[in-house]
C-alpha cells in the first residue's frame, strides 16, 4: 500500500509560504539516542525571601513540574514567584508525590495595589544549570489558593534561558511504496551536530532555538529501513509557516 503525505513544519501563523522540495541521504545504522540537551550554565540566582511584616495579604500556589523538567529536577532546585523586579515568594524545598511528581509550595505577598498584578514565575534547574521564567503566570488574588483544587502546572519549559525561541513543529512524509511509517520512527532537526528538537511523524512537538534566523536540518529514522535520512536542504528559524517536502 502506498503512503502519501506532506512534511509541514509550523513554526507561526501564517500557512501560505513553503520552502522548496528537497532529496534526503540515507545511512543505515541502529536507532539513534536523538534528545535535547538542556543543560546551561546558569548561576543559581541569589533569591532573597521578602520581608512579610511590608504586606498586608498572601496568597499560595502549588506549581507542579512539567515531565521534561521533572525527569532532571534534584533537591538543590529552587522556584521564586515576582511582581515587576521584586521577589514576593520563594522556595526551596521540592516535593514530591507518588502519582503526581515533583513540585513546589509557595507563599505569595502583596499589598492593596497587587490585587490582580501579573506574576512571573522562576524556576532554577540545579542539574541542568538553567533558569525558565515564564512572565504573566497569573495574577495576585489575596488568600487564592492556586493550583490545589486542581494541578497547576505552567509551561517553563517554554522559559528557557538556553533555547528562548521555540516554534512548534508537525512532520509527516511523502514516502515510496518500499517504505512503511512505523510506530518507532522518529523526527528530529539539528544545528550542525546539536539536537533542537524530537518528535514523532503526525505529531506536534517543540523545535529550540537560540535565536531567530538559526540554520536547521530535518533528519528521520526509519525502522523499516534501518537507517536515518538527512534532508540535502534545511530550512531558518522565523516567524512564517513553512511547508518542507522529503521524499524517502
Amino acid at each position: 500500500m502506498i503512503l502519501m503525505a506532506a512534511l509541514t513544519m509550523a513554526w507561526g501563523c501564517s500557512s501560505d509560504d513553503s520552502d522548496s522540495n528537497g532529496s534526503a541521504k540515507f545511512i543505515a545504522g541502529q536507532k539513534p539516542d536523538w534528545h535535547v540537551d538542556q543543560t546551561s550554565s546558569d548561576e543559581q540566582p541569589d533569591w532573597s525571601s521578602p520581608d512579610y511584616s511590608k504586606y498586608e495579604y498572601d496568597m499560595f500556589m502549588k506549581v507542579y513540574l512539567q515531565d521534561e523538567l521533572a525527569g532532571t529536577s534534584s533537591d538543590d532546585d529552587c522556584m521564586a514567584v515576582f511582581v515587576g523586579d521584586e521577589c514576593r515568594g520563594m522556595s526551596s524545598n521540592r516535593n514530591g508525590s507518588e502519582d503526581k511528581g515533583y513540585y513546589f509550595l509557595l507563599r505569595v505577598y502583596g499589598n492593596r495595589a497587587d490585587q490582580q498584578a501579573p506574576l512571573t514565575l522562576s524556576y532554577y534547574s540545579a542539574q541542568q544549570k538553567q533558569l525558565f521564567t515564564l512572565q504573566d503566570v497569573d495574577t495576585f488574588v489575596p488568600d487564592r489558593t492556586l493550583g490545589f483544587d486542581s494541578d497547576f502546572m505552567p509551561s517553563l519549559l517554554s522559559g528557557s534561558s538556553k533555547y528562548p525561541v521555540q516554534r512548534q513543529l508537525t512532520v509527516t512524509l511523502r514516502q515510496n511504496s518500499l517504505s512503511t511509517v512505523m510506530a518507532d520512527d522518529q523526527v528530529a532537526v539539528f544545528v550542525g551536530d546539536e539536537c533542537r528538537g524530537v518528535g514523532q511523524v503526525g505529531i506536534p512537538f517543540t523545535i529550540f532555538a537560540r535565536a531567530e534566523g538559526e540554520i536547521m536540518q530535518v533528519r528521520y529514522y526509519s525502522t523499516d529501513k534501518g537507517g536515518v535520512y538527512t534532508a540535502d536542504s534545511t530550512i531558518t528559524v522565523g516567524q512564517q509557516h513553512i511547508n518542507f517536502l522529503m521524499t524517502i
